[in-house]
């Protein structure tokens, strides 16, 4: 087997000569995400590079459709488009009503909604009904098939699978067919030359049958259980077989592209056993990943058999847009649990109504285990207005910092890679002589071109948004609970640094209110804040001071940190809002759902938002920690010492934000384990890196607690002064600490988190892992 591809643009050239090559049409479901995107962005480009080399005169016009799950899919997309064509080609496309858009050199898009329905006869919106809404739902439903919801056994579980079969039907045949005749493709044959289909099945498998789950669960199914697994199995095993009849009947080429799920972040050990290293969801207890990476690989398996071109993507975190100035979406999974709880009376909003999009609350001061069996209400909040949000298909949305983190520990590929491989595959065939997918299967590892990500993150608007004390470090999609709550912490240290040295003395005297803008004030007036700085920072100070601001409610509670007085109202009145924006600030992390942990006379207490993801739970009452943990405790068995290793393996494991001047260090990977001696707290630093010291080497590990953060970014300030540019490559991981032009190592939270990740173990295993990083805290001299 050759080993070398052909250059692309002589194979583009020898192909757009042959006779008929413009008469083409490819259609890519779900072309407005990620992958489906960059696909459909490379393959008009690749048609527009033939068309400037050959006329297109009395030739048909190539023809790709496009499908989005909504028109504000499909909006989204044009815009992209639009900006792409006026920047490459001059000017935007021409409108052609009723079909899409002609593109210059000939190109015709067309843009359409297309999704796949899981949602069984009588049960859709199963999942934000209330209990007894469910419970009427679920009746109507099995009494369709002479059954009843009081005997629930195999018979009605067997009732339900049938009717998930049957309502699957032919969805990509029926679109396809439906469509050549509606532009006259032809009755007869093969009408299209490639249909690619980058909608993620394993991920809609796992995540979008949220009602078949809730439906199973009033059945007696486990989530996770094998025979819930059966029943999506079902579900994917009928959409496998529609789009063996499109490769049989309808294109020539039928790809799908997916993910090996977790992004590859799962070791292979001997005994076959998959071991995933990092949680990759938003909330620290969602057991769906593991389905996720079982569905993606049946998918590649049953596939492949059916002739379907398989491409699985090691890691693929696509940038579809950056959007400027947005309030991101709330989390599909966190509003569904939201709309569950409202409709069960639960009145978490002084505003009424769930909002689609995140916002900003003032948040509930709790004790971690003790409190009232009381209601929550939340006052009116406000929108959370991010700079820079990161679009990434079905990933969601990130801040710079999530992207920047998750691409250096995942070694992802660009979409627009990806995108190229699929577009050339559709367009050519896989290559004879070195095939991109042997067996009709692409494993497609990582690369180097996620350098042109870096780039783009590296801009100094994108790099500006890192170093901010006022933006969000870390969204509610992809990136684990904990993962989330370590960019929140860095966040509050940039926070609290920011508000310390912000010169307020600065306001001018006859400062305009209409046009004063606080956040720019604050960012323009304020320090960077870098590693050196907090190589100089004790923890029980940092304690003291970041509790201070986790639970400020108002300004006068900011004094000790920062106060100002002024008898000019004007310069008085724009302090306060400052003051205001730092206040909204520190009150976003809860407000996303990451819980922050301090202490007060020797009790754990926690600064909380309506959803916490350390639990996966919505907060209805004041006592919504206690009751999750004292479950926990009852459901394990557990009691004095084993109880508080229990509390103490979630507070470090599953993502709260921990201000506590200590060090919790944790060595099991799952509560269920047996914790004794896997989880200590420790209250002095010298304890604490023995015990570092004593752990197995390249075993699993994390920790929580200031004493444990101070250790860490110390041991970064270390490593980032021996960088040394005469011995060149030989740096490795130094360089990728960025210094200010005074040679100082800033605190860049994507970074920073990134090094977190691979010195615990949870980088992307490559075989050159080590150039990233070394395990553990520090190294052994």
């Amino acid at each position: 087997m050759r080993f070398k591809k052909p250059r692309l643009g002589p194979q583009l050239l020898r192909q757009a000569s042959q006779p008929g090559f413009f008469n083409q049409t490819h259609v890519i479901f779900g072309g407005t995400g990620a992958v489906g995107g960059a696909t459909a962005l490379q393959m008009i480009d690749l048609f527009q590079e033939a068309g400037r080399r050959f006329s297109l005169k009395d030739q048909v016009e190539p023809r790709i459709v496009i499908t989005g799950r909504t028109k504000q899919e499909l909006r989204q997309f044009t815009a992209l488009l639009f900006e792409v064509q006026r920047r490459d080609r001059g000017r935007p496309p021409e409108r052609i009503d009723g079909i899409g858009y002609r593109l210059c050199d000939g190109v015709i898009l067309e843009l359409t909604t297309f999704e796949l329905d899981a949602s069984l006869p009588g049960l859709a919106g199963f999942s934000e009904r209330d209990d007894q809404g469910q419970r009427d739902a679920m009746r109507r439903f099995l009494r369709g098939g002479g059954l009843e919801l009081e005997e629930v056994g195999e018979e009605q579980i067997a009732y339900l699978q049938r009717v998930l079969e049957e309502g699957v039907g032919k969805p990509f045949t029926d679109f396809l067919a439906h469509h050549s005749t509606q532009r006259g493709l032809g009755p007869d044959g093969r009408s299209f030359k490639s249909v690619v289909v980058s909608i993620p099945l394993a991920s809609f498998a796992s995540y979008g049958l949220t009602g078949l789950e809730d439906a199973g669960s009033m059945l007696g199914l486990q989530r996770g259980s094998d025979r819930m697994r059966q029943l999506k199995d079902a579900y994917l095993r009928a959409l496998r077989d529609d789009l063996a009849n499109v490769a049989e009947h309808l294109a020539d080429e039928v790809l799908a592209a997916h993910t090996t799920a977790v992004g590859g972040m799962y070791d292979e050990e001997e005994n076959d056993r998959r071991v995933i290293r990092l949680g990759f969801a938003h909330s620290a207890l969602d057991v769906r990943l593991a389905d996720k990476q079982l569905f993606a690989e049946r998918l590649a398996r049953l596939y492949a058999e059916k002739g379907i071109k398989m491409l699985i993507t090691a890691a693929a975190i696509g940038v579809d847009q950056v959007l400027v100035r947005e309030s991101p979406p709330i989390n599909g999974a966190i509003r569904r649990q939201l709309l569950h709880a409202v409709a069960n009376g639960h009145p978490l909003f002084a505003e009424g109504q769930v909002s689609t999009r995140m916002r900003v609350y003032a948040p509930m001061d709790l004790d971690l285990l003790e409190e009232a069996h009381e209601p929550l209400t939340f006052k009116r909040g406000r929108s959370l207005v991010v700079d820079y949000v990161v679009k990434s298909g079905e990933n969601g949305f990130f801040t710079v910092s999530n992207t920047d983190a998750l691409y250096r520990v995942m070694r992802v590929t660009s979409g627009s890679e990806l995108g190229l491989l699929l577009a050339r595959t559709a367009l050519f065939g896989d290559d004879p002589h070195c095939p991109s997918f042997p067996g009709n299967t692409c494993y497609y590892t990582e690369t180097d071109n996620s350098r042109q990500v870096f780039e783009l993150l590296g801009q100094p608007k994108l790099r500006q948004s890192q170093l901010s004390g006022l933006q969000p470090k870390a969204l509610q999609d992809l990136g684990s609970a904990k993962h989330q709550g370590e960019l929140h912490l860095l966040g509050l240290l940039i926070l609290l640094h920011r508000l310390k040295t912000l010169d307020l003395d600065a306001i001018p005297a006859h400062v305009h209110l209409a046009t004063f803008n606080p956040q720019e004030y604050f960012e323009a007036h304020s320090r960077v804040l870098t590693l050196e700085h907090v190589a100089s920072w004790r923890a029980d100070v940092l304690a003291t001071e970041l509790t201070r601001l986790a639970t400020a409610r108002d300004e006068e509670d900011l004094r000790p940190l920062k106060s100002f007085f002024q008898a000019d109202p004007d310069r008085q009145e724009a302090a306060h809002r400052v003051l205001q924006e730092v206040l909204h600030a520190a009150w976003a992390v809860p407000s996303i759902g990451t819980p922050i942990l301090y202490e007060q006379g020797g009790r754990r207490r926690v600064v909380a938002g309506y959803y916490a993801a350390a639990i996966d739970r919505i907060l209805t009452h004041r006592d919504s920690f206690g009751a999750f943990f004292h479950s926990q405790i009852e459901k394990l068995g557990g009691s004095g010492g084993a109880s508080e290793r229990l509390i103490e393996f979630h507070i470090a494991n599953n993502g709260f934000v921990d201000l506590r001047p200590l060090a919790v260090l944790v060595a099991a990977r799952s509560d269920r384990d047996d914790l004794t001696g896997k989880v200590r707290v420790f209250r002095d630093e010298a304890a604490f890196l023995k015990a570092l010291a004593e752990l197995e080497p390249y075993s699993y590990f994390t920790t929580s607690g200031l004493i444990a953060l101070l250790v860490r970014l110390k041991g970064l300030c270390q490593i980032a002064h021996e960088l040394d540019l005469k011995i060149g490559t030989a740096n490795e991981f130094r360089a990728h600490l960025p210094h200010d032009n005074r040679g100082r190592p800033l605190l860049i939270p994507g970074v920073v988190e990134a090094f977190r990740m691979v010195s615990e173990g949870l980088e992307k295993n490559t075989g050159s892992e080590r150039l990233d990083g070394r395990w553990g805290y520090y190294l052994e001299r």
